[in-house]
């Protein structure tokens, strides 16, 4: 069996000579534009292997220590390991296989070529070599090793691929590598670089500004894909890939479009009025949202049930303006997302004259939930038709994450860890993608009823695989600055709270709009957004799924005893004290949701300026919660 020491050795040489196969494959596609296509899904895979290589590198940027460390716990997977990276370099380095396979020629580059020039032995010696890099490859062997390894990168830097067959056998070279990525995934599924998920998303947006047509072929390049295979998770995974290259392209049409002072087109049937709903009081989520009948929707005669969030729009801001800037908003959701995402997705605006003080957006709903409901006329009326909309509302009607602390007994240890991991997997992804939601709080999170096994909703289950992020109305905190300027000019003075004020005002209000903020947001609302603000309410919602009690109860109530006038902002004091009871409250995770969980939410709830790079935080965080379990 192969000395543990050496199979790492050989692999972290040949990581580099990996890399510039993918180079020459992609540079053999960018050259011809009839191409094109293969170049698309050759940069996919390599963004593919960069992301999984990325799960290796340390700090120097070098996979020596990890890969060690997996050589020695895991041996023979080690192997493995090492045995695709040289039966890929065998068959790409090799001039017989690759004509025979591929209809490619290895020739060198004309600035590089000399007199007596035979690359093609050359090749062939390096590969041949290879195959002594076996089970019986040992640390004595390491130095010739490292000295052909380095041998044959720079000759593989002096060489390209000339294409001498069909084009048909192009498609087999793209096909080579999909299988590589998909068998490396394979042998190291359970590592640390189960991250490579998340990481694929960022290496394939770092192009997305300064190349941006590079990630529409990425995309479309993941559409290909998906309908290529077979394999259930890999269309899955190509699928979501190209929803999220998607949604991050509308994001960056939008910073394009505003930032040339317009809005998005939208078409005017996406523009609704009041009369094209049903809004019944039993559909009421709260005072800023609820669900409503779109009638005469998709076709005349039927109905769907949609979600409509209400955005206020100040006195002070003209009603066309902030209508047009809501289209941007619409542009970005309505684009296909992956489910990993948990964002719905936007179907219209709701506005009319009746009252220019709202503006609604609608969403649409889960599609056992939005659809199959009683028609707006019918010809022959069937009694077994349940036409009221509180019946409808008792079998559809979600419930969020803070009525179900407030109201039920603890979910399980597994499901609360997998809610967890989903929500900062969210946050996660669309960060990636450039998007800040600004109000992730617990009502914003909402549980629809499962799907019966006839396919209607099922009341008395509620559907925790799939929850769904809302709450894009503005916070109190960003609409109510102005109104605190509009009362200035009257005899009222920046007060402390008030004794007992949290019994009079509307507690839920109060404490969910304000405590889920960051205290540095709170201290200065003008500040820009950051994407730490959003982690801190993530940390928020955390603490209160571990602990199972909502923010104004946790530590005895502490921040629920103290209630604020809404036209008085609170003050740095105030602001502080939240903060810390935040904090207190999360040293009790250890004992109840174990050390990583209650980690995790710490790093969250940092009030400290997070260094470096917040995605990899992010991501690190997310693949901790991975190896949470019950």
């Amino acid at each position: 069996m192969a000395d543990p020491t050496a199979i790492s050795a050989a692999l972290t040489g040949l990581f580099p000579l990996v890399k510039e196969v993918f180079l020459m494959t992609q540079v053999l596609f960018e050259v011809d534009k009839k191409l094109r296509s293969f170049w698309a899904r050759t940069e996919l895979q390599r963004a593919i292997f960069d992301a999984w290589e990325d799960g290796w590198l340390d700090a120097r940027d070098r996979p020596d220590d990890k890969i060690k460390a997996y050589a020695f716990e895991k041996p023979l997977l080690a192997r493995g390991f090492l045995k695709e990276f040289v039966n890929l370099l065998k068959t790409l380095s090799d001039p017989d296989k690759l004509k025979k396979r591929y209809g490619l020629r290895p020739d060198r580059i004309p600035k590089y070529a000399t007199r007596n020039d035979d690359v093609q032995r050359d090749l062939r010696y390096y590969s041949e070599y290879l195959s002594t890099v076996d089970s019986r490859f040992n640390i004595k062997a390491l130095p010739a090793f490292n000295k052909s390894t380095t041998d044959h990168l720079n000759l593989l830097k002096t060489v390209r691929y000339v294409i001498v067959g069909k084009d048909y056998e192009l498609e087999d070279v793209v096909v080579r590598l999909g299988e590589f990525n998909r068998d490396l995934q394979l042998y190291t599924a359970s590592e640390a670089n189960n991250e490579a998920a998340q990481r694929i998303y960022e290496v394939v947006l770092r192009g997305l500004h300064s190349k941006p047509d590079d990630p529409a072929r990425l995309a479309e390049a993941a559409l290909f894909e998906q309908k290529a295979t077979i394999d259930p998770d890999a269309k899955s995974f190509y699928g979501d890939l190209a929803k999220f290259i998607g949604f991050s392209l509308s994001l960056r049409d939008v910073t394009v479009i505003n930032g040339r002072g317009l809005s998005p087109n939208m078409p005017s049937q996406k523009i609704f009025t009041r009369r094209d709903f049903s809004f019944d009081a039993p559909y009421r989520l709260s005072a800023n949202s609820t669900l409503a009948r779109l009638l005469d929707y998709p076709t005349k005669y039927q109905t769907r049930l949609v979600l409509v969030e209400w955005i206020p729009v100040p006195k002070t801001v003209n009603v066309k303006t902030k209508l047009e800037g809501l289209k941007s908003e619409w542009y970005v959701l309505h684009a296909d997302k992956p489910d990993g995402l948990l964002l719905p997705s936007a179907q219209g605006l709701v506005y009319d004259n009746t009252d220019p003080n709202f503006i609604g957006i609608v969403f649409q709903l889960p599609s056992h939930i939005r659809t199959e409901l009683p028609p707006k006329v019918a010809g022959r009326i069937d009694p077994r038709v349940v036409r009221s909309p509180k019946t409808i509302a008792a079998q559809r009607m979600p419930t969020s994450l803070r009525q179900l602390i407030l109201h039920t007994p603890a979910l399980d240890l597994g499901v609360r860890f997998k809610l967890a991991q989903k929500l900062l997997n969210s946050v996660h992804l669309m960060h990636t993608a450039g998007w800040i939601h600004k109000k992730i709080r617990a009502d914003n999170i909402l549980f629809f009823p499962s799907q019966g096994r006839d396919g209607e909703p099922d009341p008395s289950r509620l559907d925790f695989d799939t929850p769904l992020l809302a709450g894009f109305h503005s916070a109190r905190l960003e609409i109510e600055t102005s109104s605190v300027l509009e009362v200035a000019a009257k005899p009222l003075e920046h007060i402390r709270p008030l004794q007992g004020l949290g019994k009079v005002l509307n507690q839920p209000r109060v404490i969910a709009l304000d405590a889920y903020q960051h205290p540095e947001h709170r201290y200065n609302v003008n500040l820009p957004y950051r994407n730490q603000y959003d982690l801190y309410g993530v940390g928020a919602v955390l603490l209160e799924l571990g602990l199972w009690e909502t923010l104004e109860n946790v530590e005895k109530g502490d921040i629920g005893k103290r209630g604020y006038d809404p036209r008085v902002v609170p003050t740095r004091d105030d602001i502080r004290k939240d903060g810390e009871t935040v904090e207190r409250a999360g040293y009790k995770l250890d004992r109840i949701m174990g050390s990583t969980y209650a980690k995790v939410v710490q790093e969250c709830l940092t009030l400290k300026p997070l260094p470096g790079d917040l995605l990899a935080l992010e991501r690190s965080l997310v693949a901790r919660l991975e190896h949470c379990q019950a």
